[in-house]
């Protein structure tokens, strides 16, 4: 049997090298079930809004936040930034919901009169409690323009956190809240009740 070559110690502006990455039966299972139980706690009502918006229907969007929660767990690894959490799940929750709308084919049941919308053509905005004629302007502008209103305004999100969840810099983000703003301000006359 051959002998095992001595360790070799790093020479001079040489680093060591860095201890191999746990095994995944090396996770500390009680903790991630914690952290999953603090997610659902922390935003789970965010993730679900979020979802309603991308999918349009509530028990579309519950699936898509099961998916998005279940992805996130499985990717906990990957969050650099422990203060950017809230972003980063929301942005997976986001995607999680963008694969349930393509994957969705909408079906009128015998419940849904003839007409009405279902899946992603649903209007995203049910979901919050807003007048009429606002609606109406809302669903004339551009899909992009509406998402960045529908997480900047209506999910109150981080110009940070829409941009993660939009997939875009946040400048863009800044530029198209602008111009949604600019365009809804001339599409939307406020009706006095």
């Amino acid at each position: 049997m051959a002998a095992s070559p001595p360790p070799t110690r790093p020479g001079p502006g040489e680093r060591e090298p860095s201890p191999p990455a746990p095994a995944s039966s090396e996770v500390n299972a009680p903790a991630d079930a914690d952290t999953v139980e603090r997610w659902l706690e922390q935003y789970g009502d965010l993730a679900l809004r979020t979802a309603v918006l991308v999918v349009g229907e509530r028990s579309a969007a519950e699936d898509a936040v099961q998916e998005g929660f279940l992805r996130a767990w499985q990717a906990r690894g990957t969050l650099r930034d422990p203060g950017a959490e809230r972003g980063w799940l929301l942005a997976i929750v986001a995607n999680a919901a963008r694969s349930q709308r393509r994957r969705r084919v909408p079906v009128p049941t015998d419940a849904e009169p003839s007409g009405t919308a279902v899946g992603p053509t649903a209007d995203p905005f049910d979901a919050l409690d807003l007048a009429a004629d606002l609606r109406v302007a809302l669903a004339g502008l551009h899909p992009e323009h509406r998402d960045v209103i529908a997480y900047r305004i209506g999910l109150d999100c981080s110009v940070e956190e829409t941009a993660a969840i939009l997939g875009v810099e946040p400048g863009t983000v800044k530029s198209r809240l602008h111009r949604a703003l600019a365009e809804l301000r001339r599409r939307w006359t406020p009706t006095s009740s």
